[in-house]
């Protein structure tokens, strides 16, 4: 039998707390499945068509394979097609940055990201391996002296002036793709690097991070947390996740950033980062956060995310869908 697990406070119009049903594993478990459908279907489409991106293929990939390990049913060889070209694409190319957003910028923010979505799978073959190996060797080389990661993007226009903005949330504040790559970096032990420059490297994006304050985001938040996990420095971890639960609204969601309302990407990767720190589903926060995503899911298993970058919603949408099926899988009860 099912544990259920129950919905506090999040009843809808004309809703009382007698007629809200409680939400349970096999309403999230049909919800995953909703999800998983759209993103793959969306996600192939693109990958497939138009480029490898760094707003869907990764992100089908690690939903889909985080998935695959919990039970649910995927298409792997939809997974594999997307992986596979993503692989020839950055494998082949000798700067890794085979896409016109890549060439606009010093750092492929995509191959940080390629590596959780990869890695996902379990143990990597000797091509993924590679991707990898090049992927920590590009990240040295693109650290700046004050041990940071920085992404910009560049666009000059007919007149020659030149526009240098950011893709929020894919590419957000300084401290946030720091983490990332610190992360990246911590993920497996990179072949052809020697130890000393991989310690280096870290310990500078470390140091950058204690002089640097927060950017004042759910992503910067969630990454703390999983940073401060992996670094072993428990009471900092959970003096976050208090930090984390304080910022949860009332509709059981969270917010990417102040003044915005709640949504599947912040609630998704808030989940994620509770889920680091050691909360489970009997957790209240977690129950809230599942009634949230469950009610605002869109029929096509989708949800609907607001752009915070001049790019279109539809890609803001896809990851957001990626990290509400991650974090909903993630949460589940093993």
């Amino acid at each position: 039998m099912f544990p259920m697990v129950f919905i506090i406070a999040v009843l809808g119009p004309g809703d009382s707390p007698s007629t809200v049903a409680p939400v349970g594993v096999p309403q999230v478990r049909q919800s995953v499945e909703k999800s998983l459908v759209f993103l793959e279907k969306e996600g192939l489409e693109w990958e497939t068509t138009k480029c490898v991106s760094c707003h869907h293929g990764p992100w089908m990939m690690w939903s889909g394979y985080e998935a695959k390990k919990r039970g649910f049913g995927v298409n792997e060889k939809s997974l594999e097609l997307v992986r596979a070209g993503a692989l020839k694409a950055y494998n082949t190319h000798p700067k890794l940055k085979p896409t016109n957003r890549d060439v606009l910028t010093d750092l492929s923010i995509n191959v940080i990201y390629l590596t959780f979505a990869m890695g996902a799978a379990g143990e990597p073959d000797a091509e993924t391996a590679k991707l990898f190996d090049k992927a920590a060797a590009h990240l040295l080389e693109q650290q700046k002296d004050d041990g940071s990661w920085k992404v910009f993007i560049k666009k000059t226009n007919a007149q020659g002036v030149s526009t240098t903005f950011l893709m929020a949330p894919l590419i957000d504040s300084d401290d946030v793709t720091t983490m990332w790559a610190l992360l990246a970096l911590n993920y497996r032990k990179p072949a052809g690097i020697p130890k000393e420059a991989l310690d280096t490297s870290k310990a500078k994006g470390l140091k950058f991070l204690s002089d640097t304050p927060s950017a004042e985001t759910l992503q910067s938040l969630m990454l703390r947390i999983m940073l401060n996990k992996l670094l072993g420095k428990t009471d900092e971890v959970q003096a976050l996740v208090k930090q984390l639960l304080a910022a949860q609204n009332d509709d059981g969601g969270w917010s990417q950033a102040k003044k915005l309302k709640s949504d599947a990407l912040g609630t998704g990767q808030a989940l994620m980062a509770l889920n680091t720190g050691g909360k489970t589903a009997k957790d209240p926060a977690i129950a809230k956060a599942w009634g949230y995503l469950i009610k605002s899911q869109k029929p096509d298993g989708s949800w609907f995310v607001v752009s915070r970058a001049y790019e279109p919603p539809a890609f803001s949408s896809y990851m957001g869908t990626a990290w509400a099926t991650l974090a909903l899988v993630r949460t589940l009860p093993k």
